[in-house]
């Protein structure tokens, strides 16, 4: 079995809500629920799957950080953490900090994301526009009638990589830029799987226009671990674009390698390669279409080996 070494999801269980249901008011936050924890070769993981959010909290942090957009399903509370006992580094993962990549206006700290250009105008990623975007503009002359300012991608596409930190230290004196790829014979190995988890941060329909999904998954294997935090998404007719950032490391091996990945593709050039499109089982509700996409489609790449020696 290869866990996402090459950044095909299978299909993700909407956790039983739909859109409608997400959108019902929560008087309260729900109560505290321990994170499934696991440790192995010097390490401990830490996953927290947290229920979606209702109403109440998604218009405080809209209204609070100036967000335009968040997510239909948003699991605001979930998280990954890896932490290296020895050393005291740690790798966290959150939903938080992931749709907090997703506005410009303010921006999100440059620690948790590559170093891609910024704009004060729109998002990393580059903005993305619905098939239906020239049909809804406002066509007005009257000087009382403007576009209100957008400061949050409304795809949720999302340039997270997450953060990793040391007590009294910081990443920038941790990772190092390198050229080294990942093992992917190793990770292709149907190995003994020690423990696995699934973690949901965010998914939306994109009001009917495609489908956007955050997530975290991670196995222990009995000489290294491995993690992918995924975000994926497509505008219908449009846009596909993958998000993947990987992460490995062996139990003895004093480095963690982590690999950003950018890649997305127009239709109309998928379209051009002779890729069907019309019905395509890639392409539905419940599947982005990223498997669709190929080593061309790469925009950006960074590689970085982050030390956790004492």
């Amino acid at each position: 079995w290869v866990f996402e070494a090459l950044g095909c999801l299978g299909r993700l269980t909407r956790l039983g809500m739909s859109a409608a249901s997400a959108a019902s008011p929560a008087i309260v936050p729900p109560p505290e629920e321990a994170p499934t924890a696991f440790e192995h070769g010097g390490w401990k993981f830490e996953a927290n799957s947290r229920p979606l959010w209702g109403t109440e909290r998604i218009d405080d942090l809209a209204r609070t950080q100036k967000l335009c957009k968040i997510p239909d399903m948003f699991c605001g509370d979930a998280s990954f953490r890896a932490t290296h006992v020895a050393s005291s580094t740690v790798l966290d993962l959150t939903a938080a900090d992931a749709l907090q990549c997703c506005s410009w206006l303010p921006s999100s700290p440059t620690s948790v994301e590559p170093p891609l250009p910024r704009t004060v105008t729109g998002p990393v990623l580059g903005a993305v526009r619905c098939q239906f975007a020239e049909r809804w503009r406002p066509h007005s002359a009257r000087e009382d009638v403007k576009e209100l300012e957008v400061t949050s991608d409304w795809t949720c596409s999302t340039p997270y990589w997450g953060r990793i930190h040391r007590l009294g230290s910081d990443e920038g004196s941790l990772a190092e830029a390198t050229e080294e790829g990942l093992p992917l014979d190793l990770l292709r190995r149907r190995d003994e799987i020690l423990w696995y988890q699934e973690v949901l941060f965010w998914e939306d329909e994109l009001a009917d226009n495609g489908l956007c999904r955050v997530s975290v998954r991670v196995r222990v294997m009995p000489t290294f671990w491995f993690a992918l935090l995924l975000c994926e998404m497509r505008v219908d007719n449009v846009l596909v674009r993958e998000v993947a950032t990987r992460f490995f490391c062996r139990f003895d091996s004093p480095t963690v390698l982590r690999e950003w990945t950018w890649r997305e593709a127009t239709y109309e050039a998928m379209k051009a390669r002779g890729i069907n499109l019309t019905d395509n089982p890639q392409i539905s509700q419940a599947s982005t279409g990223i498997t669709l996409l190929s080593d061309r489609d790469v925009r950006h790449q960074f590689r970085h080996t982050v030390r956790v020696d004492p």
